[in-house]
């Protein structure tokens, strides 16, 4: 612990908001590095700039608030003075593992709230459902509800989730989340990486 090696937090831009809400003040010496969300619709190239990132800071810890975004992110986690947060995805870093199960079972579909902002974006472009009848097969046939995950920094966006339900067929709920599993997953992650132990998710 006598020689402490400056922080940096490098964490999917969907989770913005929501890390800010405490890491400014938890970790206020700390590099916080927010990397386009969008990424995750290209696996490869998250990859090469999570490593980048990574390249970038060779005299720092590096925390990584990610899931199992890309195919080589258990052992990007494993690299000296790095570690990870222990989840699947951004859905489970809100939920917990047990709730994020329990939707996944369900086929429940999670929009998280920078993801809701972008929403055409991620469907039509990312995802290329252009046509709306191939949205609407999707999501029927896959997915048996959808729900925003609702962290309270923004005002619920009713007319945006108006017209995605619209757009799939579907209603979406609106689930009320604290950030207490997210600010879990990062103190932990943080613990380990003070303490130099191995810590990836």
């Amino acid at each position: 612990m006598g020689n402490m090696r400056s922080l940096s937090i490098i964490c999917c831009s969907v989770l913005r908001r929501e890390v800010e809400a405490f890491a400014l003040r938890e970790y206020p010496e700390a590099e916080l590095v927010f990397l386009d969300s969008m990424l995750h619709m290209h696996p490869e190239k998250l990859r090469q700039t999570i490593d980048a990132a990574l390249a970038a800071r060779p005299d720092r810890d590096c925390l990584l608030v990610y899931g199992d975004c890309h195919a080589h992110m258990h052992e990007t986690g494993r690299r000296p003075h790095c570690a990870r947060t222990s989840a699947v995805n951004c859905g489970e870093l809100l939920l917990g593992r047990e709730a994020y199960r329990s939707f996944r079972n369900e086929r429940v579909f999670l929009f998280l709230p920078e993801w809701i902002e972008r929403w055409r974006e991620v469907f039509i472009k990312e995802l290329g459902f252009s046509d709306q009848s191939l949205a609407l097969e999707f999501m029927q046939e896959s997915q048996r509800s959808l729900v925003y995950l609702d962290t309270g920094l923004i005002p619920v966006p009713e007319k945006t989730l108006a017209e995605i339900a619209g757009y799939f067929g579907m209603p979406v709920d609106v689930l009320a989340v604290s950030l207490n599993e997210l600010h879990q997953a990062v103190h932990l992650a943080v613990q380990h990486l003070q303490t130099g132990d191995s810590h990836e998710g």
